[in-house]
């Protein structure tokens, strides 16, 4: 049997190129999807989300507090409110974007791609929108030493999440520093917040496993 004719064997070879870069394309979309679904499952599953999810009754299990109260009400989130639907609907709406093979690699572009300053933006604390409460996850967050917790305890409107305030500046929460009263020896080390990786842990996992991807041949 004789060679194809040159013609021939072109439209094969291209034909074959075609399929191949439609499979490859396809198992990049695929990699992508687990990529994305890792890093929701991630944010989902981070003590931090699940004690905010929790509401104003939640325990401290990020430790953040020390024990004492929880994220919720001492960021003073509104009871019945979802602080978290923004950050959720900004990582869901993750994209991957025009897969091409360019210069002997396979590139594309990440749609919507979720940055700490966007998300940033969309987690004002309620009695400061000039700051962030998930870049204060990170960073500290000040006044555990005025937090006062009581699940038990009608706050009325003192309280946006009903089972917490902050007391004013000279009126210290003996629960907060684990004391029998207001007077006598602080234990300064429980007023301390305890700052913990989150959110810039999370993205920077995500942008490394696309860079991975990006190195598929």
């Amino acid at each position: 049997m004789g060679l194809l004719p040159a013609d021939v064997q072109k439209q094969i070879n291209s034909q074959l190129d075609r399929e191949l870069g439609n499979r490859i394309r396809k198992d990049i979309k695929a990699q992508f999807e687990i990529i994305k679904i890792k890093m929701i499952s991630d944010f989902n599953n981070h003590p931090v989300t699940r004690e905010i999810d929790a509401g104003p009754d939640s325990s401290n299990i990020s430790e953040t507090l020390n024990g004492y109260g929880n994220l919720f009400s001492f960021i003073g989130f509104a009871e019945g409110q979802d602080p978290l639907i923004e950050v959720r609907r900004e990582l869901n709406q993750v994209l991957i974007r025009n897969i091409s093979y360019k210069n002997g690699k396979w590139d594309f572009i990440i749609q919507n791609e979720p940055t700490r300053e966007k998300l940033f933006s969309l987690t004002p604390i309620p009695w400061a929108p000039g700051r962030s409460w998930m870049d204060g996850i990170e960073t500290g967050l000040s006044g555990l030493g005025l937090y006062l917790y009581d699940p038990e305890k009608d706050f009325g409107e003192e309280s946006n999440s009903g089972t917490a305030i902050q007391l004013k500046a000279k009126k210290k929460s003996k629960k907060a520093f684990g004391g029998s009263s207001t007077g006598g020896a602080i234990k300064q080390q429980r007023s301390r917040y305890k700052r913990t990786s989150y959110m810039s842990t999370i993205l920077k996992q995500f942008r490394y496993s696309i860079s991975k991807l990006r190195d598929i041949k």
